[in-house]
């Protein structure tokens, strides 16, 4: 078998192959399944554990843990997804105006809902393959996902309208899963969503946009959609540092490579903050102004320990572990030493107009969870930043 990343997933080789790539290298992926009767022979073959996903699921709940009010997307909402999601996420519907907690109210077939099957692997798992052993050079996980629903960025009718009638109420928007547009057809998906979201704030000009990235099927999806970004406008994005190295076209290793890198986004796309999320640290880059440093800080401070607590733990209220990840720390260290101001377990420096922050990670040294931490970090900072800019 060649151990390869494949354009998608047509049989269990296919899974393999994409894998054990994945292992080899210690890189993350996700690639879309082709078929139902492959997405159930892919259920069959292992035994998992079944946990809320994706993106915009796991951060609506880490939203409602943390006291906000989300309101979330769900156009392939069955009862096992529905039954994960936290009672303070409220999803519209055709029986009330007003979005409602979406397990007691919707009922779909189970064979209607939409799986990502995740395979987390530690640094030093290894597979005997044939003769060879591939020992995994560091920690990732790889992805197949079957969703027909979500690869088109379908939006439910009732949320629509809801968004429509109620958007000069919201505070923020965070907008997630354009990773998993395919590769034909792409441009029209991201054409149309990205009306949509224009519309909202052109109703809303004060609504704060974040766009998390992902595991985009192809380069050029990514480079598009960045393209498309100030039209709406969007006001922050964020990465990991995979996805950075496609969006900069440029590989960033060291934490200083990562800063000048985001600050070239930053610049090129014209946005008021781009944040860099790693194991390691956080790192934001934002123009003055909005948000001051002290404040940035503390949100990605407050990222950091949620996500870190939701992988020790399995909850983000539960106060996290205390030990920062030691090279994280170093580089905290040594940006303090170039100039950076030391505060809140971070430190931040001013450079040409823009405010460049650094948060090290704390250590979780058996995680229960390993996967959503980024979603989990980008949700506690978005809220933290929120009530900083609307001064709560």
């Amino acid at each position: 078998m060649k151990i390869e990343l494949k354009e998608s997933i047509n049989s269990l080789e296919d899974l393999l192959s994409c894998l054990l790539f994945c292992m080899q290298h210690g890189s993350g992926a996700e690639i879309l399944i082709e078929g139902e009767a492959v997405a159930r022979q892919i259920e069959d073959a292992f035994s998992w554990k079944y946990r809320l996903g994706g993106n915009a699921g796991i951060m609506a709940n880490v939203l409602a843990a943390l006291g906000a009010k989300p309101v979330l997307n769900a156009p392939a909402m069955g009862p096992r997804l529905a039954g994960m999601l936290h009672e303070g996420v409220r999803v519209p519907s055709a029986e009330t105006a007003e979005p409602i907690r979406a397990a007691g109210e919707i009922i779909a077939d189970k064979n209607a809902e939409m799986v990502h099957f995740v395979f987390q692997f530690k640094k030093g798992d290894a597979i005997l393959c044939g003769l060879n052993r591939i020992t995994a050079p560091s920690d990732n996980r790889f992805i197949a996902t079957y969703d027909t629903v979500n690869t088109r960025l379908l939006t439910n009718r009732h949320f629509d309208n809801y968004c429509l009638e109620n958007i000069r109420d919201f505070d923020g928007s965070l907008l997630s899963g354009f990773h998993l547009a395919p590769l034909k057809g792409y441009q029209d998906i991201f054409s149309q969503k990205i009306t949509q979201i224009k519309s909202w704030k052109d109703k809303n000009p004060q609504i704060f946009i974040h766009v998390e990235m992902g595991s985009f099927q192809s380069p050029q999806i990514m480079k598009s959609l960045l393209e498309l970004l100030s039209r709406i406008p969007v006001d922050s994005l964020g990465l990991n540092e995979d996805e950075l190295a496609v969006a900069d076209g440029s590989n960033s290793g060291r934490w200083q490579e990562t800063m000048q890198a985001a600050e070239r986004l930053l610049e090129r796309l014209g946005l008021f903050r781009v944040a860099v999320h790693t194991r390691d640290y956080i790192l934001s880059v934002m123009e003055r102004g909005l948000i001051n440093p002290e404040n940035e800080l503390m949100a990605l401070k407050h990222g950091t320990e949620v996500a870190a607590a939701l992988a020790a733990f399995g909850s983000v209220t539960i106060p996290p572990p205390s030990e920062v990840n030691p090279i994280g720390q170093k580089a905290k260290e040594e940006f303090c030493r170039e100039g950076a101001i030391a505060g809140y377990r971070g430190g931040f420096i001013g450079s040409k107009g823009t405010i460049i922050s650094l948060m090290p990670s704390l250590l979780v040294r058996q995680p229960k969870f390993a996967v959503g931490l980024g979603d989990t970090a980008t949700a506690a900072v978005f809220y933290e930043e929120l009530k900083s800019i609307k001064r709560i």
